[in-house]
């Protein structure tokens, strides 16, 4: 039977080798091993923290190797990884518990040979055990990141950006009754069926409830009957600032599986209308099912699969709102997804703002004229963000800037006409996402 920390490093191992993602390969794992709650938090903490502070474990273990990290076979490596995160910042694990468990996965695993040698380093890593452990209290990010987020938001986001957050990453849902009292109702529904859930109020979103231990949200109470949506918090926020309203005809580009055009479909009404565009159709064909669960009117719904940084599929200046919700680094999910920093590189994110530039030259001509256009991406860089929003700008004739009409109360956009949403907003640790917005409407009439 396997345990919390077997588990946790053959779930890191898949990571590491696979490109799995952390919270999907969790999941699996858990639900195969079945274990009780106190065993599957313990797993969780552990997967998250390591990847959290990669750099600094795999220096700690790494000094005492002959022939360096990189030479380590890939499991071995993930043991040694999930064991010294657990040596070095989890107090309430004994050092011989995490030894042995160690050594021994490795026996089963990989044989007695290579248990051998992580029981010596694992040894001398103990040896540095701190006399108080603490769980990590920021990311710990690679130097071209710090440095570019430092750049881009300024020392103190930054640091809020990189600060850690509670464990596990909550799941947020997306209450759909815009009535202000409805997601207090849905909170009181939820902690009547599931008593002890933790479930707050999101800090950015009027309709965000973030909730710990829910499990699977389809197994929620209000689920069947389209109560909520299951949407990340800085998506629901750019999705409100984006300010679609009553009778407009919206595009969502890079829709995706559709959280926003969901989103859309509700504000705009039976006398409008929402178009979704991605390049995979695979995600489009999930939408029509979800809007029926919200109770949405589908007849008002439509998709095309497109390339937006080919072209427009003849859509040309049909839409009085255009969302594009931009591929990107993603680094602005980082705490969510921490596998993210063994992907993405220094020249990621100017490689990414040139496919976002790409796409919103193209997306500009479905605006007609006097609509709006708006911009998000879910990184915090600087390329990312006013890179594209100056390139953009420059490029297109006939728009003008609108930060006004990116509709979020309480959250203003910065002095560059930016809108920056991420954890900064949430002084508890509890913050969304790091979001940019930024939006231009198209001028009535060209200039003679």
């Amino acid at each position: 039977m396997i345990d919390a920390r077997s588990l946790a490093a053959h779930v890191l191992w898949r990571v590491c080798t696979d490109g799995a993602y952390a919270s999907r390969a969790l999941d699996a794992e858990l639900a195969r091993a079945r274990l009780d709650p106190r065993d599957a938090a313990l797993a969780t903490e552990i997967i998250y923290g390591t990847l959290r502070v990669l750099p600094t474990l795999d220096a700690a273990y790494g000094a005492h190797l002959r022939r360096g990290a990189d030479a380590l076979e890939p499991l071995v490596r993930a043991v040694l990884r999930v064991a010294s995160y657990q040596l070095l910042h989890l107090e309430r694990v004994p050092p011989h518990a995490v030894v042995d468990a160690a050594v021994g996965f490795v026996v089963r695993e990989r044989g007695r040979a290579l248990a051998g040698l992580v029981n010596a380093v694992l040894r001398k890593v103990a040896a540095q055990r701190p006399s108080q452990p603490r769980p990590p209290a920021a990311l710990v990010a690679p130097t071209w990141l710090a440095e570019a987020l430092i750049d881009a938001l300024g020392v103190t986001r930054a640091t809020s950006f990189l600060a850690a957050r509670a464990l596990p990453p909550p799941t947020v849902l997306r209450v759909e009754d815009i009535a202000p009292e409805a997601r207090a109702s849905l909170a009181d529904a939820l902690r009547a069926a599931r008593p002890g859930l933790d479930v707050r109020e999101g800090a950015v979103s009027p309709r965000a409830l973030l909730v710990r231990g829910a499990g699977d949200p389809r197994r929620l109470p209000g689920h069947a009957e389209g109560r909520f949506t299951v949407q990340e918090e800085g998506a629901q926020a750019v999705g409100l600032a984006a300010g679609a309203r009553a009778g407009e005809r919206v595009a969502d580009a890079c829709a995706g599986h559709g959280g926003k055009t969901t989103l859309f479909l509700r504000a705009v009404g039976a006398s409008g209308s929402v178009t979704a565009l991605d390049l995979y159709e695979e995600k489009l064909e999930r939408i029509d099912a979800e809007c029926r669960r919200l109770r949405l009117p589908v007849s008002a719904l439509s998709t095309v699969a497109v390339d937006l940084a080919v072209g427009v599929a003849g859509l040309e200046g049909r839409f009085d709102r255009v969302v594009v919700d931009a591929p990107c680094t993603g680094l602005g999910t980082v705490h969510r997804r921490p596998e993210i920093l063994l992907r993405v590189g220094p020249d990621d994110p100017a490689r990414l703002a040139t496919l976002q530039t790409r796409i919103l030259a193209n997306a500009a001509t479905l605006v007609r004229p006097g609509g709006t256009l708006v911009y998000a991406v879910c990184s915090p860089t600087r390329e990312e963000g006013a890179g594209v929003v100056a390139a953009v700008t420059a490029a297109l004739s006939d728009w003008a800037l609108a930060p006004e009409s990116l509709a979020l109360p309480g959250v203003p956009p910065d002095a560059d006409g930016i809108l920056r949403i991420g954890p900064w907003n949430d002084p508890g640790g509890h913050g969304p996402d790091a979001y940019q917005v930024c939006s231009w409407r198209r001028n009535s009439a060209p200039h003679a």
